[in-house]
């Protein structure tokens, strides 16, 4: 039977992400969200704590990657804001998947900026895999790249990526098919500079999750030199990187529908009708009680799968772990921050209260 619990250290690094959740991300999410960023007084905070360079010290890290510990800080943050939280692990993952797919040149390159005691904190990621036609899901990453003689050739759009637009490091996921027919081999690909065939734009009118700028990608016979293929063609630090994206965007979606569980709980036990706090009343404490249920479970999947990245189980495991923990964690919190307004009622539509915000970067995480 697999064990759960968090080591001591690892218990000690969540309680460092919920005390930033509560004093520096909650009580400025209508402002971030206002301004669709994040601030740069927040980002060198997180820097200053070593939680968002998760590389190597030799890079100016602060130690090797764990899905588990990414997990619990993960659904911290979103605990204080799901936009932010998007928006710090949003930015992280360009250089965590050149962490995992990149050769060592390629490391050396890409990653010492970021972990820069001084500037390190300005410097922000990307990673591009939903497409206009899919989900975040492996088997919608269409984005066909092609060998050529000088490099490879890319055709394909993205969507909702992260940073998109103003990212210093910005990797993609593609196919590289050998074949017409053949579906390609999942592959990562740095873009540099200014790409003659790419057209980047912003998205900007989105339902939620405005506090984490996005953008979409056209690539248009995109021609990329040989060396921004990240590692091998084939090799496994793709999937991983992709599967580790996954797990922690559904770590995300739990945060948020367990700070929207505890909102609403805590609404209900004051708020009086007829007589008596309306938790009182089993037609909200039954919504609260299956809140709490659907959480747990969807949590649990999530930590399987990353019990399993760490493990470094097979990429179909990880593949299927990922996807399904992702999936449910998704709709559980579309469901959860839907309830909770249903919960509070037409408070719940009100500004005054965050319930409202949370329903709609739960609906935008699809």
């Amino acid at each position: 039977m697999l064990d759960f619990a968090p080591t001591e250290e690892q218990e000690e690094i969540r309680k460092l992400a919920q005390s930033i959740a509560l004093d520096h991300l909650r009580p400025h999410a209508r402002k971030a969200e206002a301004e669709r960023d994040s601030s740069t007084e927040l980002r060198l905070t997180l820097a200053q704590t070593g939680l968002t360079t998760p590389f190597p010290e030799e890079y100016g890290g602060s130690g090797p990657l764990e899905a588990v510990t990414y997990t619990l800080i993960a659904e911290e943050l979103a605990y204080g804001d799901p936009g932010l939280a998007l928006n710090i692990i949003g930015s992280l993952m360009g250089p965590l998947t050149v962490w995992l797919a990149g050769s060592r040149e390629q490391q050396e390159r890409y990653l010492p900026p970021f972990g820069d005691p001084t500037s390190g904190y300005l410097q922000r990621g990307s990673l591009a895999f939903a497409e206009r036609s899919g989900s975040y899901t492996l088997a919608d990453v269409h984005l066909q790249a092609r060998r050529t003689g000088e490099g490879y050739l890319l055709n394909g759009t993205k969507r909702d990526v992260v940073h998109g637009q103003r990212a210093d490091l910005r990797v993609v996921l593609a196919r590289l098919a050998e074949s017409e027919s053949a579906e390609g081999q999942l592959c990562a690909f740095v873009l540099h500079g200014v790409q003659e065939g790419l057209s980047i734009q912003d998205e900007e009118e989105k339902l939620g999750l405005q506090a984490a700028p996005s953008a979409t990608y056209h690539f248009h016979q995109a021609q990329l030199p040989a060396e921004a293929l990240l590692g091998e063609a084939g090799s496994s630090g793709a999937v991983r990187a992709a599967t580790l994206y996954q797990i922690l965007r559904a770590a995300i979606a739990c945060g948020t529908a367990r700070a929207a569980f505890e909102y609403c709980s805590a609404y209900a036990r004051e708020r009086i009708a007829f007589g008596r706090p309306i938790v009182s009343y089993q037609g909200i404490a039954f919504i609260i009680a299956e809140m709490a249920m659907k959480l747990d479970a969807a949590r649990l999947l999530t930590w399987r799968a990353a019990c399993s990245w760490d493990r470094g189980e097979a990429d179909e495991t990880l593949i299927y772990e990922a996807e399904s923990a992702q999936h449910q964690a998704v709709k559980m919190a579309q469901a959860a921050t839907t309830d909770a307004i249903q919960v509070m009622g037409g408070a719940g539509f009100m500004q005054d209260h965050p319930a409202e915000m949370w329903m709609r970067d739960a609906a935008a995480m699809e």
